[in-house]
């Protein structure tokens, strides 16, 4: 058998010179992209413009990457891109698309992110760096994002952070019920209290058609529960005037109090009518006229309790409106709160009289930017909100969700209600330009926006981020945007109801679609932008308050100051870490000129110590802090290598 040799036509060669052209090529044009993906991201990771986002906050991305900016992806960000080869992405890559993200995110995965949106329960990552993160930290009790939390915060500002034209929170009364036995206490007393000024407001409420309320022939219940709400406000305002005729009181006793709260509940809510002779009434109506008008006096919140005695009763760490109900029975209440104790209730005084548009409930929903930088932190409130409201009519009578809870959450699962009035949005919200046109429609005057409202807003928000500073980790760069939910009553005061961390920012209608990509490029301007630019645009954004600190690490274990001629120098350096502001109170004044004055005479007996002469715990704390450095270096200089084009 002979053996013939294979010989190529011309055209096969040049098809082989050709494909082994295109291959090189392909190699080269690979490699010359990769190099400059590499070069980009060293560029970026000098100028600190790495950046990583959770979730589809697209807006956010936008910003970033208008600014020149590199994103590192999340594991669930192009899952299936992510696990390709690097030199299949980079073969695939063209300017803009998903390739190239990826192939990019690739190469910066060995370099932190200097800006990081994430969830709340999302570790905090690069803490090293202090990069722009989208949390600030505070203590469980003082996080007023949540219910129990704003409550704390609330007591710490109307005993330390009040100051007027500054700072002050006005909001509904509240307590928590999920098994604290005392404040359980301090809530019956207030829901007794509540239910004798809500007798005596419903007779004045009705004192011009008496058929409605009394009845001398007919009528089933006892004159003596109208002299009991009477005798019981008159107690309560001598109690808190410190008038010392207080030995004449005679406290009810629970029997008293349960037939009291079980008669005046038939008048007010079952119509059910008083014994009583006309002349009486008046007298009465007189009489409780001149004690609720003292009594409101010193107790501004009690001018939005209407008669029924209402409550509503939330979770302590929800949201979006779950679990929330509304009664208006003491027993109602703490039985429910009773049966769901993981919950953590608290019951806050409903609002009965609300300022409504066209007879309907509404919200307004403001956006605030807490911001830490440069040893301060900064309150920022938007200049746009939102109005939300109820998709049924108010009636103080009906205790359905879809009557008093206006969260968006809540209200799209309801069919706007037929005969509500056509001049309210079908899509049940309002711009700050509606509202205010609506305003001018009412005659109200045009500077109530500015000098009621908004200022409401500042003042209510001011006081809540000071009385949560004791318990705050001032991080620098730490930044979070914050919805806020207030009411306004009848007189245009605007009443916090709560504090968001996590605001819904989709677009759920025309109105979110328009004002949360504007809420978020906004905070992209005042967190990214001025701190780079001082003179730079904040948008919408108003800085409303600024709170100056430093930072002032104390460790046992390491040596301290020491006097030189009035010149203190600090033995050992150390590395500045975040830290809780403590905040100095009232009455303590005295405490701290005498601390001060001891620690001086102490300073001055002592003597300094020796330069030459260290602890052991000194030493190894020297010998971390300098094994930390090297550690960071090399992980620098690796990344670098890694990344410089070949």
């Amino acid at each position: 058998m002979s053996l013939v040799a294979y010989i190529p036509s011309p055209l096969q060669i040049k098809k082989a010179i050709e494909k082994s052209d295109k291959t090189d090529a392909v190699a080269l044009q690979t490699k010359t992209l990769a190099g400059i993906y590499r070069s980009r991201v060293i560029e970026a990771y000098k100028n600190r413009r790495i950046f990583t986002v959770f979730g589809n906050y697209t807006t956010i991305r936008r910003a970033l990457l208008k600014r020149g900016w590199l994103e590192k992806l999340t594991p669930n960000r192009y899952t299936k891109l992510q696990s390709l080869p690097e030199e299949i992405l980079l073969q695939n890559a063209k300017r803009g698309n998903e390739y190239e993200t990826v192939a990019i995110s690739k190469i910066i995965n060995h370099f932190p992110a200097f800006f990081v949106w994430q969830p709340k329960a999302q570790r905090d990552l690069y803490v090293d760096v202090k990069p722009y993160r989208n949390r600030v930290r505070r203590g469980h009790g003082f996080d007023f994002s949540t219910k129990v939390g704003l409550i704390t915060c609330a007591e710490q500002a109307e005993q330390w952070f009040g100051q007027e034209g500054v700072s002050g929170m006005l909001y509904p009364r509240f307590f928590r019920l999920g098994g604290n036995e005392e404040e359980q206490t301090e809530f019956i007393k207030d829901f007794q209290q509540t239910q004798c000024r809500s007798l005596l407001q419903y007779l004045i409420k009705n004192k011009d058609e008496p058929e409605l309320i009394i009845d001398f022939e007919n009528g089933t219940i006892s004159p003596q529960i109208v002299d009991f709400a009477i005798q019981q406000i008159q107690w309560y305002i001598e109690e808190h005037e410190n008038i010392d005729d207080l030995n004449q009181q005679k406290e009810a006793n629970d029997k008293e109090w349960e037939e009291f709260l079980s008669s005046s509940h038939k008048v007010i809510n079952f119509s059910q009518k008083v014994k009583w002779p006309y002349r009486e009434l008046m007298t009465c109506v007189r009489k409780a006229e001149v004690l609720l008008k003292k009594i409101v006096e010193k107790h501004p919140d009690y001018r939005w309790d209407g008669c029924t005695n209402l409550w509503i009763l939330k979770p302590g760490y929800q949201s979006r409106g779950l679990g929330i109900v509304i009664r208006n029975n003491l027993e109602d209440i703490l039985r429910w709160a009773a049966s769901h104790l993981n919950r953590r209730y608290i019951v806050q005084k409903y609002i009965e009289q609300p300022l409504l548009i066209y007879n309907t409930k509404f919200d307004i929903r403001q956006y605030m930017l807490l911001f830490i930088r440069d040893s301060k932190i900064q309150i920022w409130l938007y200049r746009d909100c939102y109005l939300r409201f109820s998709s049924q009519e108010y009636c103080i009578d009906d205790l359905r969700e879809s009557v008093h809870l206006t969260n968006n959450s809540v209200q799209k699962k309801y069919k706007n209600k037929a005969t509500r009035d056509p001049r309210l949005p079908k899509n049940n919200m309002w711009c700050l330009e509606q509202f205010k046109a609506y305003m001018k429609a009412q005659n109200i005057a045009e500077d109530v926006w500015e000098n009621m409202v908004f200022t409401g807003f500042r003042e209510n928000l001011t006081a809540v981020v000071l009385a949560s500073l004791d318990e705050t980790n001032l991080c620098e760069n730490c930044f979070e945007l914050y919805g806020c939910d207030f009411m306004l009553d009848e007189q245009y005061t605007p009443i916090l109801i709560e504090i968001n961390s996590t605001p819904d920012l989709s677009a759920s209608t025309e109105v979110t679609a328009r004002i949360c990509p504007m809420v978020m490029e906004d905070c992209i301007k005042v967190v990214v932008d001025l701190s780079r630019n001082s003179r730079a645009s904040s948008g919408l954004f108003l800085k409303v308050y600024e709170i100056s600190y430093n930072y002032k690490q104390t460790d046992p274990d390491a040596v301290e100051t020491f006097n030189v001629q009035g010149k203190s120098m600090e033995l050992c350096p150390r590395a500045k870490m975040p830290c809780k502001l403590k905040i100095f109170r009232k009455g303590k004044k005295n405490e701290m000129a005498a601390s001060k004055s001891t620690n001086k005479e102490e300073v001055r007996n002592q003597k300094p110590p020796s330069l030459l002469v260290q602890s052991k715990k000194s030493k190894i704390s020297i010998a971390k802090n300098v094994g930390n450095a090297l550690k960071t270096a090399a992980k620098e200089a690796l990344a670098l290598r890694y990344t410089m084009p070949k």
